[in-house]
């Protein structure tokens, strides 16, 4: 019986997050849409915190779910020390495909919403590339450390520093 119902509750659970994230990021593609083809600095603050809205509705819905579980203990310091007025630097070691998904439950209500630096070629994957770059998350091109050690290529070393540079200081302008 209990593997049954184990059966049960993973089945429920992926129909459940899957309805959660459909939910959530639609809104956040169609807002990409609209970013993309009206590039107006005013628009795109505003689509920049509906997103942002968005993706907060997105970790409460999973933050929810995961309080379905009564298998599943926390137990984390230091949240109250964290300000939603700072921005922060979070370093995962991506140990597990849940790594995104923790982080903004436990932070979700402590900091502004978490940024993620994405390989440049994520932004070509359908619906999930313009999704992140409607969230200004910074996509980073990354170069082999051989390739950046020639001459003619020395420069391309610092674009991915320099896209990042750009990228907080949109923002800071938030």
């Amino acid at each position: 019986m209990s593997r049954l119902f184990a059966a049960i509750t993973l089945i429920l659970s992926v129909a459940l997050t899957i309805v959660v994230t459909v939910a959530c990021s639609v809104p956040i593609i169609i807002a990409g849409i609209i970013k993309l083809l009206l590039p107006v600095p005013i628009i795109w603050r505003s689509i920049s915190v509906f997103a942002d809205f968005m993706m907060y509705c997105w970790c409460e819905g999973l933050a929810f779910l995961l309080r379905l579980n009564p298998h599943l203990k926390w137990d984390v310091e230091g949240l109250d020390d964290l300000s939603k007025k700072n921005w922060y630097l979070l370093i995962c070691n991506h140990r597990s495909w849940a790594d995104i998904v923790i982080l903004c439950v436990l932070f979700r209500k402590h900091i502004p919403m978490n940024k993620y630096f994405l390989k440049q070629q994520l932004a070509w994957v359908p619906f999930m590339g313009l999704a992140c770059w409607a969230l200004d998350m910074p996509f980073m091109k990354r170069y082999s450390r051989g390739y950046c050690v020639t001459q003619s290529n020395a420069a391309k070393m610092w674009k991915p520093l320099a896209a990042l540079a750009k990228n907080f200081a949109l923002t800071q302008r938030q």
